[in-house]
Parts: structure tokens; C-alpha cells; sequence
């Protein structure tokens, strides 16, 4: 029985190792208090101003398009190299 590859799209733990890196989980950790600061100070103001709720969850959207990036940049390279070891 031959067993799988310790690739990057066939192992859990490699991937969640790559993007959940320290320092990812340091700007994850920021992003949320960040977005939890800015809705207290929004809601705490009755709804004002408006630009900080939004502006609140923009860390949160910005660490999930870098973690997207980052997971299909690692997919290429490991759909690459798949393809040069065969």
C-alpha cells in the first residue's frame, strides 16, 4: 500500500503550519482586536461615525484575502513541483 505525499494540498498540518505562521497569528490577533476596538467605539457612539464600522472589519478582510493569496500561491508551487518530479 503506498502511502500519500507530505505535500502541501495532502497535509492539514503543513497548511495550517504555513498559514497560521507566528506571525500571521500575530496580524490575525491584530485584525480582531482591532475590529472589536473599532464596533465598541462605533456602537458606543449610537451608530457614529459611520466610516468606523466599516473601517473595523477591514483588517479582518484583509487577513483573509492574504491568507487566500498565500493558499493558492503554496497549491501552485506544490501542483509544480508535482509536475517536475513526474
Amino acid at each position: 500500500m503506498q502511502m500519500t505525499e507530505d505535500t502541501y494540498t495532502n497535509s492539514f498540518r503543513k497548511r495550517m503550519r504555513v498559514l497560521l505562521s507566528p506571525l500571521r497569528l500575530v496580524f490575525f490577533l491584530a485584525a480582531i482586536i482591532i475590529s472589536i476596538v473599532g464596533n465598541v467605539v462605533y456602537i458606543s457612539n449610537g451608530g457614529g461615525p459611520e466610516w468606523l464600522g466599516l473601517l473595523s472589519v477591514i483588517p479582518i478582510f484583509a487577513f483573509a484575502f492574504w491568507g487566500s493569496a498565500t493558499d493558492a500561491k503554496m497549491r501552485r508551487l506544490d501542483r509544480e513541483h508535482r509536475e517536475q518530479a513526474q
